[in-house]
């Protein structure tokens, strides 16, 4: 009887220790894993998977580059996106206008234009800086190559300022004077021959020439007139050349009588108005 007892004393004792080390073992476990119910650090983790997604992604990504440059990696531990093009944009703008007109300006004058306008952008404007240079030249500025305006001016009294602006691509040159009309006139109103430069006055395009005119005042055959033409000279001044601007007369209408006269061109508005 009491080798009975002994026996389930020590079964007991066995059970025990059995249940003990089964406790030990469970708490070692919870501290390792940092307890019960944490959540794991997700920062070695996902270096591991950064580093093993970088070497898998490897062909991914240079063959993404042929189409588009981006390849991403699972579940967003990791992403490697590139782009890589060419983009380029070259060509020349070039704007024309061709044909004649006239209108009216704000001073009270009018204006015809004719010939073609050029205006041209792109590499740092070089058709623009090639058009301004000046070189030798034969061809005369006219009312088809040319825009020519008509103003009156406060001062000298009973002047009109005749403007001439090169609105092609070349340069021309504004010979002598140009040929001056009025309504009914029979001939070309008289040259100031004391206004003469001492040379050509040659237009670069979008430069201008001055000339003017002076009405007159206490000479025979006063007369209103509601139109002004304007037509140039060609070098060997034998007639007028390239067609003939009609114009309104600044306000509607000029006086004038037959002291009427016109000076050569100048290279100065200044110059102009002086005669």
């Amino acid at each position: 009887m009491r080798a009975y007892s002994r026996t389930r004393s020590l079964r007991t004792l066995a059970a025990a220790l059995v249940a003990a080390g089964a406790l030990s073992l469970t708490a070692c476990s919870g501290e390792g894993s940092g307890g019960v119910g944490e959540a794991k650090d997700a920062g070695p983790a996902t270096t591991v998977s950064q580093a093993s997604q970088k070497e898998k992604g490897q062909p991914a990504e240079e063959s993404g580059k042929g189409d588009g440059g981006n390849t991403a990696g699972t579940s967003g531990s990791s992403a490697t996106s590139g782009s890589s093009g060419t983009s380029g944009s070259s060509g020349t703008s070039a704007q024309g206008s061709s044909g004649s007109g006239s209108g009216t300006d704000s001073a009270g004058g009018t204006t015809s234009g004719g010939g073609t306008a050029k205006n041209s952008a792109g590499a740092g404007g070089a058709q623009a800086g090639r058009g301004s240079e000046k070189g030798p030249t034969d061809t005369p500025c006219t009312a088809s190559n040319s825009k020519v305006q008509v103003s009156s001016v406060s001062r000298p009294l009973n002047h009109l300022l005749i403007t001439l602006t090169n609105t092609s691509g070349a340069t021309c040159n504004a010979y002598y004077a140009p040929y001056v009309g009025f309504d009914g006139d029979q001939a070309a109103t008289q040259r100031i021959e004391d206004s003469k430069p001492q040379a050509v006055v040659t237009l670069a395009p979008g430069e201008h020439a001055y000339a003017s005119v002076a009405l007159g005042g206490d000479g025979d055959h006063a007369r209103t007139s509601r139109k002004v033409t304007v037509s140039m000279t060609g070098r060997n001044d034998a007639g007028s050349v390239g067609g003939t601007a009609t114009l309104n007369a600044p306000g509607g209408k000029v006086y004038l009588d037959d002291n009427a006269s016109v000076s050569y061109w100048q290279r100065e508005m200044s110059d102009a108005l002086t005669w």
